[in-house]
């Protein structure tokens, strides 16, 4: 029992240390907008990989490999001449989904850390991870965006604010509210 009571004890001493060593926490990011189109039409509108360009506003250009298949792959062209590199990771046309992740992300320039320089990616994320779904409800279609992901900063200090949770936060909501947004109103004239 004394054993026992000692390996406890001795766990929960290093369970901050453990804890720190972890780093980020994953941030889990949703947003959705119910849409006045059947759901085939919302569907039609996002389902293709390889033109991201024709719903998402601020892509300009996508350049695309594979189609709708497992392992296809779109290289999207931002407004700013940015770029982003994607997989498709499964594609359901039946459930009207489909799952990608970056690959990836073009660098918008950098940032001092304590003296050492860190790369500020153009969409400040890493590790992503993205679900997008189309389902019937009344009178409509529910469009669901989904997002898993870790801010860009691994280092090991704070990290600056163009690299911290808020940032990746930010951006993620933002390109997901906006572009949700602008699928409505074009689908809904």
């Amino acid at each position: 029992m004394k054993q026992l009571f000692k390996g406890l004890i001795l766990g929960l001493a290093f369970l901050p240390a453990l804890v720190l060593a972890h780093g980020a926490p994953r941030i889990t990011l949703e947003e959705s907008i119910v849409i006045n189109a059947d759901p085939a039409t919302v569907w039609n509108a996002v389902k293709n990989f390889d033109s991201a360009h024709s719903w998402i506003p601020v892509v300009s250009a996508t350049e695309a490999e594979g189609g709708n298949e497992k392992g296809a792959t779109r290289t999207l062209t931002l407004e700013n001449g940015a770029t982003i590199s994607e997989e498709l990771d499964k594609f359901d046309e039946e459930r009207m989904t489909y799952k990608y992740e970056i690959t990836e992300i073009s660098k918008a320039g950098e940032v001092d850390d304590h003296g050492e320089m860190h790369e500020v990616p153009a969409f400040p994320v890493s590790n992503y991870k993205s679900w997008v779904s189309v389902k019937a409800v009344d009178g409509g279609s529910k469009v669901s965006w989904k997002g898993k992901f870790f801010r860009a900063y691994h280092g090991s200090h704070h990290p600056p604010k163009e690299l911290d949770d808020d940032a990746a936060k930010n951006a993620v909501s933002g390109l997901y509210t906006s572009t949700l947004e602008s699928l409505k109103a074009s689908l809904e004239k």
